[in-house]
């Protein structure tokens, strides 16, 4: 059975697109970001920033870890923190350039500049607004202008989630809420000690294993030594019998599930269904030598018991 894979990784591209999009935009132009500053003549008591909003969200605390550098992280929208949600591709690589462009860009040069807070709003469509909240003193410009103070400036930068790609074209929503929810689940998921060793059987499997493209029509080549290759039947067939073997107690009913020529697993644990995705969870892609590479973040939206998240990720986890 074939799996359906990936073929490009559009969450990235767009945030890379909307990244250059910001730091390439010409002073005056719009650049899908707001909060750019314009200096004013001195003879001008206070002036706002052109499109920065001038009043920052309340701060729900910063207790518990929830830091990026030592700056505060709030998240709203979902019931978890930034701290739960860490170590997830999207969220990491967001607010690494959120940080990025902040420190290197043009507000960076401001007199005392300093980011405050990053907010993480997650909306229920499934975009994702990243704030950054700055202060900076009274900055000099050319001339006799300068920049006024601003002790609460706001930059917006909102994600909106894209369609994955099956090698048929778009599938479903990346959802950031899913995948932020997700990871936070996850992370909790594995104080367990029993579900903590799922997941590294799960994760051995994805490591252990190539997705074979070739046999989807696909011509790529392996790492030396050749690793073991297959589709998602062999991944599911791999994972079911490392389960199987391993005895973990509390865990029963390891079964292979298919549907949309794909296949999964599903087990049983204290009476919940979990649902695992070694195919997928492994997200290996194709680099520029043509070679199948192992991504070192996994989709946490593959080991789950949210059957609504996991189902919704992908029409190839509707049972046939």
């Amino acid at each position: 059975m074939k799996k359906e894979k990936i073929c490009s990784r559009l969450i990235s591209a767009a945030i890379v697109a909307l990244v250059m999009g910001f730091v390439l935009a010409p002073a005056g132009c719009a650049s899908g970001r707001s909060g750019k500053s314009v200096p004013v003549e001195t003879t001008v008591e206070t002036v706002a920033e052109t499109t920065a909003k001038t009043e920052a969200k309340p701060d729900a605390g910063t207790a518990g870890g929830n830091y990026y550098k030592n700056i505060p992280v709030e998240v709203t929208g979902i019931p978890y923190e930034y701290k739960d949600i860490c170590g997830n591709h999207t969220i990491d690589y967001v607010i690494d350039k959120e940080y990025e462009l902040m420190s290197t860009g043009q507000s960076s040069r401001f007199v005392n500049f300093k980011i405050n807070k990053f907010i993480f709003d997650f909306k229920n469509d499934g975009s994702l607004v990243v704030s950054s909240v700055s202060s900076y003193d009274k900055t000099p410009a050319q001339g006799n202008s300068y920049y006024p103070a601003n002790p609460n400036s706001v930059h917006e930068w909102k994600l909106t989630p894209l369609y994955h790609r099956h090698l048929e074209g778009p599938c479903s929503l990346d959802r950031y809420n899913d995948i932020a929810v997700s990871q936070a689940k996850l992370n909790e998921m594995r104080k367990d000690p029993a579900l903590d060793k799922v997941y590294k059987i799960l994760l051995s499997c994805a490591q252990d294993m190539d997705y074979d493209y070739n046999r989807v029509g696909i011509r790529v080549k392996f790492v030396q030594p050749t690793p073991l290759t297959g589709v998602c039947d062999d991944y599911a067939a791999l994972l079911i019998s490392r389960l199987s073997a391993a005895g973990i107690k509390g865990v029963s009913d390891i079964v292979k599930v298919t549907g949309y020529n794909h296949a999964w697993v599903t087990l049983k644990y204290k009476g919940k269904t979990l649902y695992l995705d070694a195919t997928w969870f492994d997200k290996n892609s194709i680099d520029e030598t043509g070679t199948v590479v192992h991504d070192p973040y996994k989709d946490p939206r593959e080991m789950t018991f949210d059957n609504d998240i996991f189902t919704n990720h992908g029409k190839h986890h509707i049972p046939s």
